[in-house]
């Protein structure tokens, strides 16, 4: 939850799963063979006396959330079903997960029902969840999937969650609620998630004790509140708060038009909010309040190893990267990384702080980022109100079109590259040029000063990938920003 006031002070790569694996500590996903379960049927026009096989399908959804067992398969035929759902079963490791697959338009609406989620489960482990059309609630604080509790091997992919409206209307929530057991091994791929009401909460949410996850490719628009969001701290959900979301990997999600409509309107596509060790890599944000924020909302909440790469923030309206605790009372973010990120044109809103805007952290590293301000723009390309962070920069490009950018460092603002480097001692080896982005202001076009003029002792996984999929690395070093032109 996010609860953001106005100032009152007067300036107010890709990789693959091994490789991922390795680069936050697990050991890499393999491949699992199971034992060979059923294959069951739900059609419309089936009956839940039925047996539930091809030919005689059951009728619900919820009858196949009763009788599957460990390793079986039920395929929804196409039809609207007007259910809301309570997996009562689970799989097992060695018989396999049980899985619910739509075949072709399966649509499970709660048009007229009146429990809090459409489909809700409560531990249980090796779960999958497929290809489903999940719409139509109205709530005052569900989801269009919810999970709560403890469990692992769970798996939700290539599901339409829409229209899921209310208060804290969210459409896929993890909630690690037992604080001896988590919710690990998680994979929420491939979703499409719109117009959801889920402010003051998310969209799309792992908080309290969950670890070992995958966010990947999942496409989150025209969302009021928060978009993406990883948790730890927050009352309510389990008493240890070191027990945060964690050890985990956001890639190649892409985050429209997220803002919210409370404390001022400060609604992130992407936000890490007290989680730690988590990749954030490769993925796209923009027309958001702010583009992708790692904060510590909840007092006492330290925000540590989270690795902010690769991404393409651009267009968003108050702030394109936003780091550190909004409050001084709030938690901090220390020791994180925020590298070959493009952050473009993020100030078009008449209350815009900065391209970057870093609140309560330190000891933080921003290196290789491509900083493009708004043409125009009166706004920093970096503003720090705070002193004493100790937070590094060096071999970032900075640019504002037509014109010379200003930065704010400890409350002090320089007009110019060069005054800033001089008086703050900052990025000394970063420049100040234009890029010569591409026509699509993404990649980086013929002659960019941006080629090769990445920090040559970054750290690069052999299997690690720019923003289009491509080697990292194709010159003699790593370029500055997503793109390796």
């Amino acid at each position: 939850m996010r609860l953001r006031f106005t100032h009152l002070t007067p300036r107010f790569r890709f990789w693959n799963k091994a490789a991922v694996a390795l680069a936050i500590g697990l050991a890499p996903v393999m491949p699992t063979v199971w034992a060979k379960g059923r294959t069951l049927y739900v059609s419309p026009a089936g009956n839940d006396a039925a047996p539930g096989s091809e030919k005689f399908p059951w009728r619900t959804i919820q009858k196949a959330c009763d009788e599957m067992q460990p390793g079986d398969t039920t395929i929804v035929r196409a039809g609207i079903y007007n259910e809301q759902l309570f997996v009562e079963v689970e799989g097992n490791a060695t018989d396999g997960p049980v899985t619910l697959q739509a075949e072709g338009k399966a649509v499970i609406t709660a048009q007229g029902l009146d429990e809090d989620n459409v489909i809700y489960i409560e531990n249980k482990s090796h779960i999958r969840i497929i290809g489903f059309e999940i719409r139509d609630l109205h709530t005052e604080d569900g989801s269009g999937i919810r999970f709560e509790g403890a469990g692992s091997h769970l798996e939700f992919r290539d599901n339409h969650i829409h229209s899921i409206r209310g208060k804290n209307a969210m459409g896929i929530t993890i909630y690690g609620t037992d604080a001896d057991n988590p919710v690990s091994r998680v994979t929420i791929d491939g979703n499409e998630i719109h117009d959801c009401d889920a402010a003051p909460s998310e969209a799309l949410t792992l908080n309290g004790n969950v670890t070992d996850f995958e966010v990947t490719n999942n496409h989150v628009h025209d969302i009021v509140g928060v978009g993406i969001d990883f948790i730890g701290g927050e009352d309510g959900i389990v008493d240890d708060r070191t027990k945060a979301a964690r050890n985990g990997v956001c890639r190649g999600n892409r985050v429209e038009r997220v803002r919210a409509n409370y404390g001022g309107g400060y609604g992130p596509g992407i936000y890490v909010d007290g989680g730690r060790d988590i990749v954030v890599e490769g993925n796209q944000v923009s027309e958001c309040d702010l583009g992708i924020e790692v904060g510590a909302e909840n007092p006492g909440v330290v925000v540590s190893g989270v690795v902010v790469t690769g991404n393409v923030i651009a267009g968003n309206d108050k702030a394109g990267l936003v780091v550190g605790g909004y409050e001084k009372k709030r938690g901090r973010v220390r020791e994180c990384r925020f590298e070959n990120n493009l952050i473009r044109d993020n100030t078009s809103h008449a209350k815009a702080e900065a391209e970057i805007w870093i609140q309560w952290a330190e000891a933080n590293d921003f290196r290789n980022n491509l900083i493009v301000g708004r043409e125009g723009s009166e706004k920093p390309l970096l503003y720090s109100e705070n002193p004493n962070q100790e937070n590094a920069f060096d071999f970032n490009l900075w640019h504002l079109p037509g014109g010379e950018p200003t930065f704010v460092w400890s409350g002090r603002e320089y007009a110019g590259f060069e005054a800033f480097r001089e008086g703050t001692g900052l990025d000394r080896r970063g420049n100040r040029v234009d890029p010569k982005l591409a026509a699509d202001g993404i990649h980086l076009g013929p002659g960019s000063p941006a080629i090769d003029a990445g920090d040559p002792e970054t750290k690069i996984a052999p299997e690690a990938k720019d923003i289009d999929g491509e080697p990292r690395v194709k010159g003699g070093r790593i370029d500055v920003g997503p793109d390796e032109g």
